[in-house]
C-alpha cells in the first residue's frame, strides 16, 4: 500500500461510522425486502407484523410458488420446477432448470437420456443465448467421465450446484415494480464492496474483509 496515503486510524474510522445516522425504519425496510427476495415467507410474515410494515397477498402468493420451485430444485425434481415456470416464456430460467436437469440425468448415469436431451430441448435455447454456450459446455463435458466425481467439474454434481441453480432461479422469478432481481441488502454490499476498492486508492483506513462477521483489516 502506498505509504504516502492518508491514513485513518481504526478507532477514528469507527468513531466516524457510528456518527451516521440511520434510520431503523430503513434498516427495518432493508430486513424485510431481504426475507421477501430470498423467499422466507414465515420469517417476512413475522418480522412485517413486528416492524409494523404491511404485506400484500399478492407479495405472499408469488412468494409461495418460488419457494415451491427452490425446494423442487434443491430436492433435484426439476421436472416439477419446469412444469411451473414454463409458462413464464423465460428461456434464460428454462435454460437453467433444462442444464440443470442434464446434471441430474448425468449422475444418475442416463447417458442416452442426456444426449437426447442436450440434443432437443437445451440447444435451441443457445442461439439466443450464446453468452451460456460455456455452461453447456461444461455439463455435457461430464459425459466424459466414467466417474464425474474425478472430473474437473465435479462441482456440478454436489449439492452446491443445486443451491446455487435454486438461488438464480430466484432471483429470476423475483422482480420488484423497479425491474431489481435482487434484495437490497446483496445491492448494498455490492455497493460498498465497489467503494472499498475505490477508496483505497485516496486514503488508508479499515477496510471490511468479512462482511458476515464484521471483520476490518488491521492498521498497517
Amino acid at each position: 500500500m502506498n505509504s504516502t496515503l492518508e491514513k485513518i486510524s481504526a478507532e477514528d474510522w469507527h468513531y466516524k461510522q457510528k456518527s451516521i445516522n440511520i434510520s431503523k425504519s430503513f434498516m427495518n425496510q432493508i430486513v424485510l425486502n431481504f426475507f421477501i427476495v430470498e423467499g422466507y415467507r414465515d420469517a417476512a410474515i413475522e418480522f412485517s407484523k413486528e416492524a409494523g410494515i404491511p404485506l400484500s397477498n399478492q407479495e405472499l402468493d408469488q412468494m409461495i410458488e418460488r419457494i415451491e420451485i427452490k425446494k423442487n430444485i434443491l430436492d433435484g425434481d426439476i421436472d416439477s420446477a419446469l412444469e411451473k415456470v414454463n409458462k413464464k416464456n423465460n428461456n434464460l430460467i428454462l435454460f437453467k432448470l433444462k442444464t440443470q436437469k442434464l446434471i441430474e440425468l448425468i449422475k444418475k448415469d442416463q447417458i442416452d437420456q442426456a444426449v437426447k436431451y442436450a440434443q432437443t430441448e437445451i440447444i435451441p435455447l443457445l442461439p439466443n443465448q450464446p453468452h451460456l454456450i460455456e455452461e453447456i459446455e461444461q455439463a455435457i463435458a461430464l459425459i466424459a467421465f466414467s466417474d464425474i466425481k474425478k472430473s474437473p467439474m465435479n462441482h456440478l454434481v454436489q449439492n452446491s450446484q443445486r443451491i446455487k441453480v435454486a438461488s438464480e432461479i430466484n432471483q429470476h422469478l423475483y422482480q420488484d415494480s423497479m425491474g431489481n432481481d435482487q434484495s437490497k441488502l446483496r445491492t448494498l454490499m455490492k455497493l460498498l464492496l465497489w467503494a472499498q476498492e475505490i477508496l483505497k486508492s485516496e486514503i488508508q483506513y479499515p477496510r471490511l474483509l468479512e462482511i458476515s462477521k464484521g471483520q476490518f483489516s488491521k492498521e498497517e
